[in-house]
């Protein structure tokens, strides 16, 4: 069940609702961000489609999407680790009410060296005839909602809500009770109901007889438990996929995991760079294995043209551990942990990460080691993965902490900044930035900069930015770390954003996307489009300053009036989102014709 030429998950593909439900509620974590693949997200949940082809080709369709999902996703992520975006958006501001930064807290542990890096994925579907029939969907992942191209793995569980209460949903429950408990963001409530959830029968994939969810969660001494559920002496041979397996030099965690296992009959699968840094003699007790180069440099032996969203290279992520225990049992440990003392512990320590894994049980037959080892490895050095020849040569390593760097990166993430928004002249605005206590910097230079508008400042207590637009303004600002001289770090923060002026920022991106009458009425048969097409959902005609020809929608051959006439029947809501719109927009761009037509659908309009 783990064939990467068959088993293949398309991440959009399962963000779609299932046939006649729609989406209620979305709920996402993520260690690392990306803005651009998080604005693919929309165009799976509200059009059934994956995004393909430039983002900004698709704008106005994403615009549509960002305004149905309102209220609907959230996202948790750790605080600064937004990737830097080649070029801003002002969709970005759309996404801001969805965003919820968190900082690592490693409960008594140093928090400084911590991370917040679970990958799940809770979505809530509500049937489109009957809101009382609710479907769920879990995906458990190992990979960050980035475009990151690396190996990584992933399941997905579907449920239907029942009667009876689930026992094993308690550790589901808790795990998203701490995680609203950990947000920076104030006065943040997640629209969750406990209730509902703890009733929720999992479907299991083939083979799968019981699952479990395990996270760090913290303990009530304040200590954050380990995500494995292991039994000592009961683990007839354990195989362990992990990117990283490291502190510095050691190799603590899977000393505590080979630990467990009596006949040391341990096989692990890692990167070859980590291999070698760990170093033969720490892993004397595990067969080890690496991934393919042929896997990691097959583009380029083959001169293949690589992806426009391409972050990375082809190299392991995926984490998962398998278990072949007693009674021809088995079980798979899958998510978010990688085998470091950070995230798993060790004999001697508890984690510091916030993690989630998947535990799933079943027939050694279907889930055991062997079964792994027979799909991923081959002697003819073909397979996924080969066994590993230790090299001696020095190898640098590209991962190793830096102490100071990290306690600055979290002090900055840990700051108390607040951005006030004031009108200034000429329609312009001031955004400031400032704070009562600022972070020690001894040893760096810190220059901060609003996303929107690069202009970068010294950091201070109050820091400035004039002659904004208010498409400019954003609670995204980024951080750029300096030492002697050259740019070591960079990140970007979300922070608290108040407004002093009464203005519409969402009204503003909407007029600064919808420039012209062409623009509107792709963007309106768009929205009456009700299964559109992945075709329908480019707007060919954007351009850099919106300028279009006029529309000829409007002929007497238009279908414009059919849909309309079908949305009053059976649509109304979309009556109310075109209403709405047109509210938004410069009457400029909204064509006399359908100002005239609009006169005979605006009664049916809810106004409630």
């Amino acid at each position: 069940m783990l064939t990467p030429d068959k088993c293949r998950i398309d991440y959009g593909e399962q963000l779609i609702a299932p046939e006649g439900f729609e989406l209620s509620q979305a709920i996402a974590t993520t260690y690392s961000l990306d803005l651009n693949t998080l604005l693919t997200v929309p165009i799976a949940m509200c059009f059934g489609q994956t995004l393909e082809g430039p983002i900004e080709q698709q704008r106005i369709a994403l615009l549509d999407a960002l305004g149905q999902l309102k209220n609907k996703l959230t996202v948790f992520y750790q605080q600064g680790n937004i990737k830097v975006p080649d070029k801003y958006n002002s969709l970005y501001a759309l996404l801001e009410p969805s965003l919820v930064p968190v900082v690592p807290d490693a409960g008594e542990l140093n928090s400084v060296f911590s991370s917040f890096h679970p990958k799940v994925w809770l979505l809530r579907f509500t049937d489109k005839n009957d809101v009382k029939r609710v479907k769920y969907r879990l995906i458990v992942l190992s990979r960050n909602l980035t475009f990151d191209r690396s190996w990584d793995l992933a399941t997905v569980l579907d449920g239907d809500v029942q009667k009876t209460r689930k026992t094993h949903n308690k550790g589901l429950i808790s795990f998203f009770h701490e995680l609203v408990s950990v947000s920076k963001k104030q006065g943040y409530r997640l629209a969750i109901d406990k209730e509902e959830l703890m009733r929720v029968r999992w479907h299991m994939p083939a083979g799968v007889n019981g699952v479990e969810f395990l996270s760090t969660l913290l303990s009530t001494n304040n200590i954050r438990q380990k995500p494995l559920s292991l039994t000592s002496n009961n683990i007839k041979r354990l195989l362990v996929m992990s990117p990283f397996i490291r502190g510095g030099k050691s190799v603590a965690a899977l000393d505590w995991l080979a630990s467990h296992v009596p006949d040391k009959k341990c096989y692990l699968f890692s990167r070859a760079e980590e291999l070698n840094i760990a170093g033969a003699e720490a892993l004397k007790a595990w067969h080890c294995f690496a991934l393919n180069e042929q896997v990691i440099d097959g583009e380029e032996m083959e001169e293949m043209e690589q992806s426009l969203f391409s972050e990375n290279d082809l190299n392991l992520h995926a984490k998962l551990f398998v278990m072949d225990e007693l009674n021809d049992k088995a079980s798979w440990h899958l998510g978010s942990a990688n085998a470091t003392e950070a995230a798993m512990g060790s004999a001697k320590a508890n984690p510091r990460n916030s993690e989630f894994m998947l535990r799933m049980a079943g027939d050694k037959k279907t889930l055991g080691v062997g079964v792994l080892l027979e799909q991923l490895t081959d002697e003819s050095k073909n397979g996924l993965f080969v066994k590993h020849n230790f090299s001696h040569e020095q190898v640098i390593d590209a991962h190793n902490d830096n102490g100071a760097l990290r306690k600055l990166l979290f002090e900055l993430i840990n700051t108390n900044w607040l951005l006030e928004v004031d009108l200034a002249e000429n329609d312009s605005y001031q955004l400031s930035m400032h704070t009562n206590e600022l972070p020690d910097i001894k040893g760096f230079d810190v220059a901060v900069s609003t996303l929107a508008f690069e202009l970068f400042k010294p950091i201070t207590e109050e820091i400035i930015w004039q002659k904004l637009k208010l498409t400019q303004v954003s609670a995204l600002v980024r951080f750029d770390i300096k030492k002697d001289g050259e740019v070591i770090d960079r990140l970007v923060t979300q922070l608290p954003l108040k407004f002093n002026c009464d203005v519409n920022r969402n009204k503003a991106i909407v007029n600064d996307l919808v420039r012209s009458q062409s623009q509107f009425i792709h963007y309106l048969s768009m929205m009456l489009d009700i299964q559109p097409s992945k075709v329908g959902l480019y707007d060919p005609n954007n351009s850099a300053d919106g300028s279009s020809e006029e529309s000829n929608m409007f002929r007497e051959e238009s279908i414009i009036f059919e849909k309309l006439m079908k949305a009053a029947a059976s649509h109304p809501e979309l009556l109310t989102r075109i209403d709405t719109l047109q509210q938004q927009l410069d009457p400029k761009v909204i064509p006399d014709d359908f100002k005239s037509l609009w006169g005979v659908f605006s009664q049916f309009v809810s106004h409630d």
